[in-house]
């Protein structure tokens, strides 16, 4: 029994540092490390961030969104690709991954240190912007008064049917009514917000609309100039951007001026508490305002129109 303890305890070293040269041989070699991801990956004319996923049966998948008008989408070039650590791909950043034009799909090996491998599918998804093209003007609405509570809100769909409103001529709102408002894509950034050209044009009557509002207490017929209220989207040409974290869309004038706002879909908008209520048939540009809280008669049009606008949108229906 004796000779038998001495045996092991002699024996458990060897042992020991048998195991441990086996682990520093896996270690040096790199035949433990079975990682062959993608971490992360980027292409030209990419807008947004890829997705990196693996399926139910381990195989890799990325997909990301592509601008096909900006480039070639059977030959995309890889900007940079990260992978887990130890592990090589079949292609590097600058070079160019070949798609298929009938799956917008390509592939990548990436090699793990073990020399096990991983196939990537690597998809695209063309990138669309249904702003682009051409809109006709249909409607301008408002929603305006500082105190709804007592009944000194309102909600007009149509603010060129308040002729009285308005200075006389065809120059009021109705003479945006047969605009058309063309948007070009001039570029995307990486964070995929969009940007480009828009013409404004004024359409068959040749007038763009002077919002001179008409103040008319006592026959007095006060014009009132508000274009700064309601002439938001430039006359003309002008440039545009959306914002996609945001959710918004700024319009620059050539005199650098700039109006910010959103552009909003189909459907019904409660507006506060007290009954009122809209609806925007189709698309509609919106754009929001802060009431001065001036104090001239809550039940009037220019309560609502002028001192105290809240909400402006200006409804289009896409023609092109």
């Amino acid at each position: 029994m004796k000779l038998l303890k001495i045996l092991i305890f002699i024996f458990i070293p060897f042992l020991l540092f048998s195991c441990k040269e086996d682990i520093m041989k896996d270690i040096e070699d790199g035949s433990w490390n079975n990682e062959r991801s993608i971490v992360s990956i980027s292409f030209e004319h990419q807008v947004g961030t890829a997705t990196i996923k693996r399926d139910k049966n381990n195989d890799g998948i990325v997909s990301f969104m592509f601008n096909e008008s900006a480039g070639n989408k059977s030959s995309v070039k890889i900007k940079d690709i990260e992978l887990s650590y130890g592990a090589t791909a079949d292609t590097h950043p600058g070079d160019i991954l070949n798609f298929d034009n009938a799956t917008n799909s390509a592939q990548i090996t990436v090699t793990a240190e073990s020399g096990q491998k991983r196939t990537w599918e690597i998809t695209y998804i063309p990138f669309s912007d249904e702003l682009i093209g051409t809109w006709k003007i249909t409607t301008l609405s408002v929603y305006g008064g500082a105190w709804p509570e007592y009944g000194g809100a309102g909600y007009y769909n149509d603010i060129a049917e308040r002729s009285w409103n308005w200075e006389y001529g065809g120059s009021g709102p109705v003479a945006e009514y047969d605009n058309t408002l063309t948007f070009t894509l001039e570029g995307i950034t990486e964070a995929g917000d969009t940007y480009g050209k828009l013409i404004n044009d004024a359409g068959a009557d040749g007038k763009y609309a002077n919002f001179i509002f008409i103040d008319d207490p006592d026959g007095a017929r006060t014009p009132i100039d508000i274009n700064y209220n309601y002439r938001k989207i430039p006359k003309g040409e002008s440039t545009w951007k959306r914002n996609s974290q945001q959710g918004t869309i700024t319009f620059t004038a050539a005199d650098n001026s700039t109006a910010t706002g959103r552009f909003v879909g189909s459907g019904q908008e409660v507006l506060d508490d007290y009954g009122n209520s809209m609806t925007v048939t189709d698309k509609a540009f919106t754009f929001e305002y802060q009431p001065t809280y001036i104090w001239i008669d809550i039940y009037k049009d220019r309560e609502r129109l002028v001192e105290n606008l809240k909400r402006f949108w200006i409804q289009v229906k896409k023609i092109d």
